[in-house]
């Protein structure tokens, strides 16, 4: 089974609906918002490495853009529970992202510091590169929209 990163902008007032009650937060993903998430396919995990150099999240924006802030409830979703970011979170992670250029993404891609990095396949070529790329496109197009809506962000990994 493949882990799929996935985002989901919704507006502040619904994730503290969610927050409220945790249980309807499947209801919401694959029902409300079947089709409204981005799917950023494998990429999550390369892409996160690029905006941090890390394997695992910290406390900065860029760390909170693939992982969110705190989870949204506890329900499992294939890989650990959804993650949410708050509006105000949301234009922090979008200005971030922002600053960061192509070029600095681009020097941080080293295939042989990615191991730990799923799947594992970053030694593939410039191939593997402009995957991530796209997808990190997509990605900061993502929370610039979300940002500019003034909405909040759930992720998960199924």
């Amino acid at each position: 089974m493949s882990m799929i990163g996935h985002f989901l902008a919704v507006p502040q007032v619904e994730l503290d609906a969610l927050r409220a009650d945790p249980e309807q937060v499947q209801e919401a993903l694959f029902t409300t918002h079947e089709d409204d998430d981005v799917n950023v396919e494998k990429a999550w995990h390369g892409i996160h490495f690029l905006l941090t150099g890390k394997v695992v999240p910290g406390d900065g924006p860029l760390d909170h853009v693939v992982f969110g802030l705190a989870p949204l409830g506890e329900e499992d979703l294939g890989y650990g529970p959804a993650m949410a970011s708050d509006a105000a979170d949301v234009t922090d992670i979008a200005a971030a992202l922002e600053a960061v250029t192509d070029d600095e993404l681009r020097a941080r891609f080293d295939p042989d510091a990615m191991d730990e990095i799923y799947p594992n396949i970053w030694d593939e070529g410039d191939g593997a590169l402009d995957y991530l790329m796209e997808h990190l496109q997509e990605v900061r197009a993502f929370y610039r929209n979300a940002a500019a809506q003034g909405h909040a962000v759930i992720t998960w990994l199924g």
